[in-house]
């Protein structure tokens, strides 16, 4: 049996387009919902539960506080284990499947020995969304790429944005949607419970290389992505500096990185705040955070 998991925060409505988008699309493949209303407080879990109380492919139920993504889809594949889920599909809320994008990634899945395999996914605009990365990057690459400093690589060096046209093997998966085989997935401890938001899927990808296990990509199922609806935008600290906890907790504890590289880091996202904020006359919250991303460099 496959099992979805879907979190919902304060986004009721386009997480109610998601599980349709699922009813409509999926065909003959047994599953099961497992919806997670991550401490909304605005009322959304008991709109969803209504919503779905008599429907048996959902399973609604709630958190007492805001897990994250990592802990709150931990919960669901808990759910999906209990429930013999040979399968998992981790969906953000803003995703929109299109037909038989489910099916294709399930026979993915089911025939190929992959850890996780990740559909194709556009943007509101039409534009592809580059949701893979080929292989492991290197620490200049990575800065080239995942920070301003991309906007200095004028000959596209480091920031490719074709996508492969048949099924790859692949490094990294955005965490937006993919398929996973649950026992494999169970081998290498699910999401690091240690982040609350971004970078699981860099976590996931070194997990997968030092156990063996692959990554696929396949074009042929494709999805619509909202992308980031409810992170709030560029100048909203809480998503900025979550981001930057994470992204130090990764290389601290799965590259071993040394203090000059984190240095780097944080100086880089430093200018990025100042930037971003100032522009959005959001000073005090640059200061905030500056002040305490050198705290998160101090952490063990």
């Amino acid at each position: 049996m496959l099992g979805i998991a879907i979190i919902n925060y304060r986004q009721y409505e386009k997480t109610i387009d998601c599980i349709h988008s699922v009813f409509e699309t999926v065909r003959d493949i047994k599953y099961k919902i497992y919806l997670l209303d991550n401490c909304s407080g605005d009322g959304s879990f008991d709109f969803l539960s209504r919503q779905y109380r008599d429907n048996p492919l959902v399973d609604c139920f709630e958190s007492e506080k805001n897990l994250g993504y990592a802990k709150g889809n931990n919960l669901c594949i808990e759910k999906a284990l209990a429930d013999n889920c040979d399968y998992i599909l981790i969906s953000n809320n803003d995703i929109r499947f299109d037909r038989d994008a489910i099916n294709i990634l399930y026979n993915d899945i089911t025939k190929l020995d992959y850890l996780l395999i990740g559909p194709s996914l556009r943007k509101p605009s039409g534009a592809h969304q580059m949701n893979i990365k080929l292989s492991a990057p290197s620490f200049k690459k990575y800065m080239m790429s995942e920070t301003y400093l991309r906007n200095f690589d004028k000959k596209n060096k480091y920031n490719s944005r074709t996508l492969p046209s048949e099924f790859t093997d692949v490094y990294w998966v955005s965490g937006a949607v993919f398929i996973a085989d649950i026992k494999l997935f169970e081998k290498i401890g699910f999401f690091d419970p240690s982040t609350f938001l971004y970078f699981e899927e860099y976590i996931i990808s070194e997990k997968a290389q030092k156990a063996g296990l692959k990554l696929g990509f396949e074009p042929a199922a494709r999805a619509l992505h909202y992308h980031g609806a409810s992170m709030g935008g560029n100048a909203n600290y809480i998503t900025r500096f979550e981001n930057f906890r994470s992204e130090i907790y990764f290389f601290k504890n799965y590259l071993y990185a040394p203090k000059a590289r984190l240095r780097k880091i944080r100086f880089i996202r430093c200018l990025e705040v100042l930037f971003t904020f100032t522009k959005e006359h959001k000073i005090k919250d640059a200061f905030r955070f500056i002040k305490n991303t050198k705290k998160v460099l101090k952490e063990k």
